[in-house]
């Protein structure tokens, strides 16, 4: 709360000013408790509610609101004046529209809760396919094969993909979120760059078989956060040969050992083991490399090294272009969005959230879940900033560790940022699929 707000009575309500209802949630049909008028039919709502008193807050209004109307405005005449429909069934009408947008929530929430169930399952099947690799090789060749299919059936599904931040922790299958991670994303790019579907599931396949090689690295360098000496980089940067030369044992395809053997060559020539420059380095491996390099950033060894996907996404686009394939980088940023799920945000109107998905092309309006006090973290409201006034939007990212500590527990930020994709089209059959960033 500001420390300019002031109560005025209904009335002096004009557009321009922002206000805060002192009211439950649930006892109005506007998105948030805090907002600024920008329309009249949003004046006629809350005259509607029949309230005695706003707050008004100066400092986050526009000018042309700084001092309240002098005398009563027309609106709160006119809604009974020029129209049949009686204040009280008005008054019906809005808390209609606050229930319909509580029934709307409670679907997503259930829709997550489905989703996030789905993404354990398959990071389960990564840790088996991880497991029986050279015990049961052809086996496991198929198992892959099946997950990597009922991943695909979303992004072939003819429908529009949404890409959402998952919230649940999967306990000992974390060690696999990065091999399911590079892969849903691989597939995800190889989509929306107009691949055969046959392409991305050999995309899928080889994102997941893609870290093979690290079996025959020491976990003690694979889990090292400080740098690694010369020795060990050495040993470490050898995982692409050796993932070749197991996967080739299990009889992998061509497809899929080349993007073993290069998923670190970057188009500069300033990857390893070979420095492979552009043309030298296949599609598929240019495709599942950005995934890579993307989900370690936002998820590193070391937590206190991690970006927030918003970070991770400005540090590849803005300072390691030249490594990436240049249609590939578009791709990704146009695919997650200026502000990627697990994102903070501050809104316009000043509200704290966590990007929970992106809109199909409205990057710049994604799903955000959002602070409030006064509601129970479990019943936390979800904005679709695509279907909300265009006045509402996000202004900021911020960094987690600026948050104080009651936010950050409401909104639950994770150590690790894994996500999932669902498609929007009621007729799909099976439900949301997982995945991860």
């Amino acid at each position: 709360m500001s420390d300019d707000s002031q109560l005025i009575v209904i009335d002096q309500i004009q557009i321009g000013m922002f206000i805060k209802l002192d009211l439950s949630w649930f006892e109005h049909s506007f998105p948030m408790n805090s907002f600024k008028i920008t329309n009249q039919q949003q004046i006629d709502d809350l005259v509607a509610l029949k309230l005695k008193h706003v707050r008004y807050i100066p400092s986050k209004s526009d000018p042309v609101a700084a001092k309240p109307a002098s005398k009563p405005i027309v609106a709160s005449v006119t809604i009974a004046a020029n129209t049949s429909v009686p204040a009280k069934q008005v008054y019906s009408s809005i808390i209609d529209a606050k229930r319909a947008r509580f029934e709307k929530l409670q679907k997503q929430r259930d829709e997550i809760a489905r989703c996030e169930e789905k993404f354990v399952q398959a990071a389960v099947v990564v840790k088996s396919i991880n497991r029986l690799i050279f015990s049961k090789p052809k086996e496991t060749i198929i198992e892959a094969g099946k997950l990597v299919e009922s991943m695909a059936e979303v992004f072939l599904s003819g429908s529009d993909t949404v890409m959402h931040l998952i919230q649940q922790t999967a306990g000992s299958e974390e060690l696999y979120f990065h091999t399911l991670n590079v892969s849903v994303l691989a597939m995800m790019l190889a989509h929306e760059m107009k691949c055969s579907d046959a392409q991305i599931k050999e995309i899928g396949i080889a994102a997941l078989f893609h870290d093979l090689g690290k079996v025959e690295v020491p976990e003690h360098i694979l889990n090292k956060t400080e740098p690694l000496t010369k020795p060990e980089q050495h040993f470490y940067e050898m995982h692409p040969e050796y993932g070749v030369a197991v996967g080739t044992k299990a009889g992998l395809s061509p497809v899929v050992l080349a993007v073993i053997a290069q998923h670190h060559e970057f188009m500069d020539g300033t990857g390893y083991p070979h420095k492979l420059k552009g043309d030298a380095i296949s599609m598929p491996t240019r495709i599942v490399t950005i995934a890579n390099v993307y989900d370690n950033l936002c998820n590193h060894n070391d937590p206190k090294l991690s970006l927030t996907p918003h970070e991770a996404l400005s540090t590849m686009y803005a300072h390691r272009r030249s490594q990436f394939d240049a249609s590939i980088m578009a791709t990704l940023v146009k695919s997650l969005g200026v502000y990627p799920p697990g994102t903070l945000v501050r809104l316009s109107n000043e509200a704290i959230g966590l990007v929970m998905n992106v809109n199909v092309g409205k990057p710049l309006r994604p799903r955000v879940l959002v602070y409030d006090a006064e509601i129970p973290k479990e019943d936390a409201i979800i904005l679709d900033l695509a279907e909300e006034n265009k006045e509402l939007s996000i202004s900021a990212s911020i960094r987690p560790g600026l948050l104080p500590r009651a936010i950050f527990n409401y909104l639950n930020p994770r150590k690790r940022v894994n996500y999932y994709f669902d498609s929007q089209s009621k007729k799909t059959q099976g439900g949301p699929l997982p995945g991860q960033s």
